[in-house]
C-alpha cells in the first residue's frame, strides 16, 4: 500500500509542477510592465515579494525556469513540503538587509529562479556524481554575477539554503572497511 501512496504523491507533485509552470508561461505571455508592483527589490511590499517568482521578463526567460522546474521535479522525489518550502525561502530573501552590503541590481527581480536554485541546492546529496554536481553549480551561479540583470545573490541565497536542507535532512554516512 505505501508504493502506490507515494506513486500517487509524487504525481501530485508532477501535477503540481506542469500547473505551475503553465501558469508562468501564460502570465509571461500575458505580459506584465510595472516591475515595481510584483518585484522584490530593496522596500518591496509584501504582495511584491508574494508574487514574483511568478512573473518573468520575457517568454525565454519563463520557458527556462519552468523546464529547470519540471525537470528537477521529474528527476528527483521532490514532495509538495519541499516545493513550499523553497518558494518560502525565495520570497523571504533579505533584500532589505543585504542591499546594504552587496551590490544588488537596482532593478525588481522577478522569476522562479530563487525555487529552482533552492532545489538545486535540496538535491545535492542526492546527485550521483556530487563534486561534478557542485562544480557546475559554482559554474551557474558565478556566471550569474556576469550578467547585469541577473540577481545572483538571490541564486547564491536560495541554494545555500538548499544546501543547508540537504546536509540536515541527508546526513553523509561514513563507511569503514572491515579488517
Amino acid at each position: 500500500m505505501q508504493g502506490k501512496e507515494k506513486t500517487f504523491r509524487r504525481k501530485k507533485e508532477k501535477a503540481t509542477s506542469l500547473l505551475l509552470s503553465i501558469v508562468v508561461v501564460v502570465i509571461s505571455l500575458i505580459g506584465f510592465s510595472n516591475w515595481n508592483t510584483i518585484g522584490i527589490y530593496a522596500g518591496a511590499s509584501w504582495v511584491g515579494r508574494l508574487l514574483y517568482p511568478f512573473f518573468h521578463a520575457n517568454i525565454i526567460h519563463a520557458l527556462l525556469n519552468a523546464w529547470c522546474l519540471i525537470c528537477i521535479i521529474f528527476i528527483y522525489d521532490i514532495k509538495i513540503t519541499r516545493l513550499l518550502l523553497a518558494y518560502i525561502v525565495a520570497v523571504t530573501f533579505p533584500i532589505d538587509t543585504l542591499s546594504h552590503f552587496l551590490p544588488l541590481p537596482t532593478l525588481p527581480t522577478v522569476g522562479l529562479s530563487g525555487v529552482v536554485f533552492f532545489l538545486f541546492g535540496s538535491i545535492s546529496l542526492e546527485v550521483s556524481r556530487k563534486l561534478y554536481y557542485q562544480l557546475w553549480m559554482v559554474f551557474y551561479i558565478g556566471i550569474g554575477f556576469l550578467f547585469p540583470n541577473t540577481n545572483a545573490w538571490l541564486h547564491l541565497y536560495c541554494y545555500l539554503c538548499g544546501l543547508v536542507y540537504s546536509i540536515l535532512n541527508y546526513p553523509i554516512t561514513i563507511q569503514c572497511k572491515k579488517r
